[in-house]
Formats: C-alpha cells, sequence, structure tokens
C-alpha cells in the first residue's frame, strides 16, 4: 500500500520520553532495599543464618558454699537456604540491529528491551517475596509467607522446626476472633497495638515495615488522617512510595498498581517485619545484571540474558508478626 504524500515527505515527530505501563508497585522488594537488606555474597553452596534459639536452661540460685549445677545443651543454630535463579532473555536479531543504527534510531531499541526485562523481573521477584516459596515448583525465590505464618506452631524454616524450637515462630492475630467486627479505621490502630506490644524487645531497637493489604492501609491512613498525623518514612517516600507512620511502624501498600498482573497479599491482612532479621542475598555479579551476550549459530539472533541467584532468608521470625481478618 503506497504511503500518503504527507508521510512521504515529513519525518514524524515522536516523543522520546517512554511512556512506562510495566513497571509494578514493588514496596517490599524497596523496603528491604532501603533498609540495607539487599547483600551481595562471594559465593558459597548455600546461604547460612546463624541464631541463638534457646536459654540457657541451667541459670542458679546458689548460697555461699553450695555446688553448682553444670550441663550442656544446644542453644545456637543455624537456617540453611538453597539458592534460587530467576533469567529474563532479551532478545534482538540482526534486522532489528539494521533498522534501528544510525541517525534514524532515535532511541535504542535494545536498551529499551533490557529496561522492560529489569522492570519485568522486579514485578516477578515482589511476587515472590510477598508469597510462600512455593510457586512454580517449588522454583520461586522464599517470601515472607515462607517465615511468618498464620498457624506458627506447624512446619519449618530454613530446616528448623517450629514444632520444636518455639522461640523461632512468628506471632499471628486473627483480629475478628480476638476483638470484635471487621478492622477499619476505627479500631485498626488498637489492633495493629495489640499485635506490635507481642513482638516489641527493647523498645524503639528495631525498625518494623508493616506490609499491608488494601484494606488494611486505607483504614490506616484514614485514621492518621483523622488526627492530622500523616507521616511519612523519608527514604521509602522519595523513592516514590506513599506511606504512613502508625504504632512507630512504616505501613506501606502491598497492592497499588500491577500492570503484570501477579498476585499480591490479601487486602484484609498485614505483614509486621522486622527488617534486622530479613536479608534479601545475592550471588555477586548474579545480583539482576546481564550475562555476556550470546549469538545464536544457528539463528541470526543476540540474546542478552539477565540473571538473578540468591535467596531471600530470615535468621528468625520470632520478632514479625502477621494479622489478619480472614
Amino acid at each position: 500500500m503506497a504511503v500518503s504524500e504527507i508521510q512521504a515527505a515529513t519525518y514524524e515527530n515522536r516523543d522520546k520520553t517512554v511512556a512506562d505501563m510495566v513497571t509494578d508497585n514493588i514496596p517490599l522488594m524497596m523496603a528491604i532495599k532501603a533498609a540495607g537488606g539487599v547483600k551481595t555474597i562471594n559465593g558459597g553452596r548455600v546461604f547460612w543464618e546463624p541464631a541463638k534459639i534457646a536459654q540457657n536452661g541451667y541459670v542458679q540460685r546458689i548460697d555461699p558454699t553450695e555446688e553448682i549445677t553444670l550441663g550442656y545443651q544446644p542453644t545456637i543454630t543455624d537456617f540453611e537456604y538453597s539458592p534460587k535463579i530467576m533469567v529474563c532473555p532479551i532478545v534482538i536479531n540482526e534486522l532489528e540491529k539494521a533498522q534501528n543504527q544510525g541517525p534514524d534510531a532515535f532511541l535504542d531499541l535494545m536498551d529499551l528491551r533490557t529496561e522492560v526485562g529489569e522492570a519485568s523481573m522486579m514485578n516477578n521477584m515482589e511476587l515472590d517475596l510477598q508469597g510462600d516459596g512455593t510457586g512454580f515448583g517449588g522454583k520461586a525465590f522464599a517470601g515472607i509467607k515462607s517465615y511468618i505464618v498464620d498457624s506458627p506452631s506447624t512446619g519449618t524454616y530454613g530446616g528448623v522446626s517450629r514444632v520444636s524450637n518455639t522461640s523461632i515462630r512468628n506471632t499471628a492475630v486473627n483480629f475478628v476472633s480476638t476483638f470484635t467486627g471487621a478492622t477499619d479505621s476505627s479500631n485498626i490502630e488498637q489492633r495493629l497495638r495489640y499485635l506490635k506490644n507481642k513482638l516489641v524487645r527493647n523498645q524503639g531497637a528495631n525498625r518494623y515495615i508493616a506490609l499491608a493489604g488494601e484494606t488494611y492501609f486505607n483504614a490506616a491512613a484514614d485514621a492518621m488522617s483523622a488526627k492530622q498525623r500523616f507521616t511519612k518514612d523519608d527514604g521509602l517516600f522519595k523513592a516514590g512510595f506513599d506511606n504512613v507512620e502508625i504504632e512507630g511502624m512504616t505501613m506501606v501498600l502491598a497492592n497499588g498498581k500491577v500492570f503484570s498482573g501477579l498476585s499480591r497479599i490479601a487486602t484484609d491482612r498485614v505483614y509486621v517485619i522486622n527488617t534486622d532479621n530479613f536479608k534479601l542475598k545475592m550471588y555477586k555479579g548474579y545480583n539482576f545484571q546481564p550475562l555476556k551476550t550470546r549469538t545464536s549459530f544457528n539463528q541470526i539472533v543476540d540474546a542478552s540474558i539477565n540473571i538473578a541467584i540468591g535467596q531471600f532468608t530470615c535468621n528468625g521470625a520470632a520478632l514479625s508478626g502477621v494479622g489478619f481478618d480472614s
């Protein structure tokens, strides 16, 4: 089909700013990063997280000449985590390279595809971090639901049993059965205070992120707005994340705009996360970085593979908790 005269005679006026309908709201990834929880690791077969998990039961009160009872008991252990792999291939063929060159290439096609690939990996990492580690046939990274569970007296994590080691259990509170009625702006402060007070150790020594579903976040925002105490965590706010400081915790919205359609936590649920106990550990050179570009031997195609190898680890969820309506 022949083009019109105006098309043949006139350059197109095209904006060089590319609108982004790819990047999701990724609050947990950003919160872990803001807390310094993304760590680069120089090798190793697995990731180890040492922890003190038991009391010394031989503490005694004695008279001046009384014999001291000696004994040994294990008080320290290691949580063990196997690395997971996430990849995203970014492909360009020779025809596209020929077309996208010289003065007519005002935007680099491979760079744009790389940006989309990076955003897509971050979206998928947020899916994993808000999950329970069982996705994709167990190939997913562990997530917050792997460690902070609704039934903390069952199961294991890091190879350590919650059944026999009560000190590693998180706190779980069903707000509906503990209190009366659904959680809303009139009662969310009381309920979050109740949950947090079960976690506090040495008041003020820990930083808590409250990852909240939409219903809970809106209730907290309404409660704070009514009291003119709507404040923000500057680090997260500067990174583009609206948040509410409530009961000394930075609450972030788990949902928001999710272009990818990937799932998030339920709207009537909040995870109170002590960021000191959680790390996203990535191998050096494999921290969402591109491998060397590969050229197919039987196709005129180049592929750059972005790769992430690591694991989301926990050295004890006892200072974290979950609250939920259902």
